[in-house]
């Protein structure tokens, strides 16, 4: 059997502490490819560069930095730059959670959705903003000892949260939501022109309902959310007859 081929990317860039970490582990479950963006493109969810063209740097053996978005990464490595489709895509370690509906602004969670859907075995990784990369080497490398037993359907992927401290264990856990305090402020260059800038100094507000992720990782657990390409709402298309009722009623 040949060495399992594993591909690493992030969205904070290529010279990220979080990246190194995850490269580390990494390493002892086979040959570790870095493509990862040449600076920081966090937010980026899983936008493709289709009107720019990309350059490569190669900045070592098995390691390259990419002008591109996360995905363009992942989609260049499997493409042009892997001699095959990777076993594993792996994606972080982010510096901050994606937690709730983090996951779909996450460029780390974009590039991991990508390998995903590119045929491989899929994961992306975050850590509280306040949280040591030491703490959650050992915890990151019991995970990828142990992932492969856990069956997974096709188009799925592990989003994996590490909380603050020294982990209390794994927690499997489902999405939780969180309020978005982020402000758009105008302001003036030097010509007087304006333009805006999208943020805010106050931190996001979890609901941390009953097994959620956000709830596991403030309680100090590893949390493990499934997630999925597919986000119909099954909900919905139970509700056969009220379909019918309001978009079929009165049509010959």
């Amino acid at each position: 059997m040949s060495e399992r081929l594993i591909l690493l990317s992030n969205d904070d860039g290529a010279w990220s502490p979080g990246l190194a970490s995850l490269a580390r582990v990494a390493a002892g479950f086979g040959r570790v490819v870095i493509v990862a963006p040449d600076r920081n493109r966090s937010a980026i969810s899983s936008a493709l560069s289709l009107h720019d063209i990309l350059r490569v740097q190669e900045l070592g053996p098995d390691r390259y930095a990419c002008t591109g978005t996360p995905v363009d990464c992942v989609l260049l490595g499997i493409r042009a730059l892997l001699p095959r489709t990777p076993d594993w895509v792996l994606s972080g370690v982010n510096h901050g959670f994606n937690l709730g509906e983090d996951v779909f602004y996450s460029g780390t969670v974009g590039a991991a959705f990508e390998g995903c859907m590119q045929g491989a075995r899929a994961a992306a990784f975050s850590l509280d903003p306040d949280g040591e990369m030491d703490l959650i080497e050992p915890w990151l490398r019991r995970f990828l000892e142990r992932w492969e037993t856990m069956p997974m359907p096709s188009h799925r992927i592990w989003n994996v949260n590490f909380p603050k401290g020294e982990p209390r264990g794994f927690q499997l856990t489902g999405q939780d939501n969180r309020t978005y305090h982020d402000m758009v402020e105008r302001r003036l260059d030097p010509r007087r022109d304006p333009y805006y800038w999208i943020g805010g100094d106050m931190g996001p507000t979890y609901a941390r309902s009953a097994g959620s992720d956000a709830e596991a990782a403030l309680a100090g657990q590893v949390s493990l959310t499934p997630l999925r390409l597919d986000m119909a709402c099954p909900e919905v298309m139970a509700q056969r007859e009220a379909f019918d009722a309001a978009f079929r009623g009165g049509l010959p």
